[in-house]
């Protein structure tokens, strides 16, 4: 939608209701009373043709009726009318329109019929439309409510968009009753033709907007709303609440990955690449709009706590180690420096309790110490109103550091009636303070997480680098001949071509289709060798007993063979079965297992994942995820989120040589995956990791027949 309709719809100077009315509890009654009560100081104009007066203003039968320009036009009008009155907005040259009326999409194929009408007359005059079934749009800097809501929102800095008008009129109210104001309020509804990526662009450049909320239940459009995301995250903090999370994916997954991989897994894998900060509930959205507005920011997730009770220090720094915070550790000189000006019985370690009787000099001192120490990024500042404190006191002088101070200091006064002062100073001088110290440590994880994912935003994949090329015409020619026999998955034998193709070491692999072959095969070998049921049919092999390991003699082999080949034709599963594969034996006991997969998602597309492999695989369900196209910096980010390889695991932390032999694994997969939109999933699996490098052991492709065969568009290398 382009900028101009927009700023119609955000700044309008005439307003025309069509469908305003004097029914009682009708929607047109509600929204024409809104406009004119909130004073808004452009014209507001009635529409409905029944009526010559509308609440003691001229009705107009159209607004072709309206003599002048409308800059917006606001519709509570029965579905079935409304595309004709969408069809008479485009003839009167109004490019703005909110679409309040319910009987859409959401009501099933009539509905929907209805909706395409609509939208066909929206493209041809080129209107924005906000809705259908929607509650309207609030713009509190111009006395705007163009709601059926009885609320009205305080003017602000923050801007909520939501796709669920309930939903808003419930955070308006609730934020009513917090004194908290909005730069803007916008319910989408169906999200017909103007989305979250249209609006996210005009707040993005919106002088009124400080941060941007957004309630998401869906999305239509994910590369444009992917992109808006990205360019507003650059400006000003984002911020998304998303329903749905524990919803089952609806994917059919074939591959390990696919089954590991729920939506909201990857929606927070595309939130955090495009800058953006995630939080779990509505609440949260506002204490991670204050602490992210606040003057300071981060550069790490190193917390200092101060606390003149142990026990709300305690519960701090509890919540900090569920949310992976680390509190920082109180180096020598620090210690050496407290224990000057401290009771001999503070807790020398942090968090920093300072004791009962601290006085505000006391906070002070301490702040002072810990505001030199580098290896801190910010300071949590805890007040229990016991006998011996003076919370306002202790606020002041928190406030008047806070100012002086580098680092950003945040506040949790416990308590209510004597801390009610010092909630209101810390709010007129825009010190974050939160009721609990659990929920100042949210906080803090969040303007962490923000810190963070600004660092992934700003990540700008190059091409692979390295001497190796890969045979990317070897590769089309490959899944194009296995496509043309319409087939989907790729043997052991094909999948791992591919990924030789892209320089990917693989363990050698021999198709048998007699006994003798597959003795020849492990001769030439060398024993002890594994060998697999060889079927384009059969993904998970050893789910239906298609594995043989550790043969360490013709005799074995033979017998395996045998064996492995009746066990299953006698499970009837239809499968084609072109024999055997003779491999090499792994795992030696030092060696680690290692998984790299990619998915499909429905709607961000291709999605990679980095954990445990092995047997492990779907026991730990370890997964760390990312969106290509990958870089280093990226790559070393996926191997620090999967646990199998942290330090904490039962393996030892990775030698800086193993670490580039995954980082150079995980490019080109990468690149594979960017450069041929026919994959559909894959695993590898498992990927052997030792002293020696890395190798892939098994390997399992499920592939497609793309809308085109040239690379994503969104994912190539520049």
């Amino acid at each position: 939608m382009s900028n101009r309709s927009l700023e119609k719809l955000f700044s309008p100077k005439s307003i025309a209701v069509i469908g305003a009315s004097d029914k009682r509890n009708s929607v047109g009654r509600k929204i024409f009373k809104n406009l004119l009560h909130e004073k808004f100081k452009g014209k507001v104009y009635a529409v409905n043709p029944k009526h010559k007066k509308v609440q003691g203003q001229r009705s107009y039968p159209s607004v072709k009726a309206i003599t002048g320009n409308i800059d917006l036009a606001v519709v509570a009008a029965p579905a079935k009318a409304v595309p004709q009155i969408i069809k008479e907005c485009g003839e009167k040259n109004i490019h703005a329109v909110i679409v309040l009326s319910s009987g859409f999409s959401e009501t099933g194929p009539e509905g929907k019929a209805l909706e395409n009408q609509m939208l066909q007359f929206a493209e041809e005059f080129q209107i924005s439309i906000i809705g259908p079934n929607c509650l309207g749009v609030m713009r509190p800097c111009h006395h705007m409510n163009a709601t059926f809501d009885n609320n009205v929102a305080y003017p602000g800095s923050m801007a909520l968009v939501s796709q669920s008008g309930a939903l808003s009129a419930g955070i308006l109210d609730w934020a009513m009753n917090k004194k908290i104001g909005f730069s803007a309020i916008v319910s989408l509804g169906n999200c017909a033709n103007t989305d979250f990526g249209d609006i996210l662009d005009y707040l993005a450049h919106d002088p009124h907007t400080n941060s941007i909320l957004l309630y998401i239940e869906g999305i239509k459009k994910p590369k444009q709303f992917i992109s808006a995301l990205r360019a507003a995250a650059r400006i000003k903090p984002v911020i998304v609440i998303k329903s749905g999370k524990n919803k089952a994916g609806s994917r059919a997954a074939l591959s390990h990955t696919g089954v590991l991989i729920g939506d909201d897994d990857v929606f927070d894998t595309a939130l955090h690449r495009a800058g953006a900060v995630r939080v779990a509930q509505i609440e949260d959205l506002f204490s991670a709009s204050e602490i992210l507005t606040s003057a300071k920011k981060v550069t790490g997730n190193r917390l200092i706590i101060i606390t003149n009770g142990g026990g709300a220090g305690v519960m701090a720094a509890d919540r900090a180690s569920e949310l992976n915070i680390e509190l920082a550790e109180l180096t020598e000189p620090m210690v050496n420096a407290l224990d000057k000006v401290l009771p001999s019985q503070w807790s020398h370690q942090n968090p920093i309790d300072i004791i009962g009787d601290a006085t505000p000099e006391r906070y002070h001192t301490v702040l002072d110490i810990c505001n030199k120490d580098e290896n801190i990024d910010g300071i949590l500042t805890l007040l229990v109103p016991v006998a011996m404190s003076d919370p306002l006191t202790v606020a002041k002088t928190v406030i008047r550091d806070s100012k002086k101070f580098k680092k950003i200091i945040f506040a949790s006064w416990l308590g209510e009636k004597q801390v009610k002062s010092s909630w209101k100073l810390f709010a007129k001088n825009h010190i974050p303070n939160f009721a609990t110290p659990e929920k100042a440590v949210e906080a803090f994880s969040y303007l962490a997480d923000y810190h963070h994912n600004q660092t992934l935003l700003m990540q700008k994949p190059a091409p692979y680098s390295d001497k190796f090329k890969p045979d990317i015409s070897a590769a089309k020619k490959l899944f194009n001949e296995i496509l043309s026999n319409n087939r989907f998955m790729l043997t052991t034998f094909e999948s791992k071509k591919i990924l030789k193709y892209f320089g990917i070491p693989v363990t050698e692999t021999i198709e048998a289709e007699t006994v003798e072959e597959a003795v020849n095969a492990a001769k030439s070998i060398g024993f002890p060798v594994v060998m697999k049921i060889n079927s384009p049919s059969i993904l998970h092999k050893s789910k239906v007993g298609g594995v043989f390991t550790q043969l360490k003699t013709e005799k074995e082999v033979r017998d395996s063979f045998k064996t492995l080949i009746n066990n299953i034709k006698n499970q009837n599963l239809h499968a084609d079965i072109l024999g055997v594969t003779i491999e090499p034996q792994y795992p030696n006991i030092f060696d680690r297992e290692i998984m790299v997969g990619m998915v499909h998602d429905r709607v961000f597309g291709p999605v990679i994942s980095f954990g445990a492999g092995g047997t492990l695989v779907e026991i730990i369900q370890d997964k760390a995820l990312a969106l290509p196209p990958l870089n280093y910096f990226i790559a070393d980010e996926l191997i620090s989120k999967a646990r199998i390889l942290k330090p904490a695991s039962k393996f030892v932390t990775l030698s800086p040589d193993q670490k580039k032999n995954i980082i150079d694994i995980l490019l080109r997969v990468s690149e594979m995956i960017c450069e041929f939109p026919q994959i559909k999933e894959m695993d590898i699996n498992p990927f052997i990791l030792n002293e020696h490098g890395m190798i892939a052991v098994d390997a399992r492709f499920v592939i497609q027949k793309p809308e085109s065969e040239k690379p994503y568009s969104h994912l190539v290398i520049q």
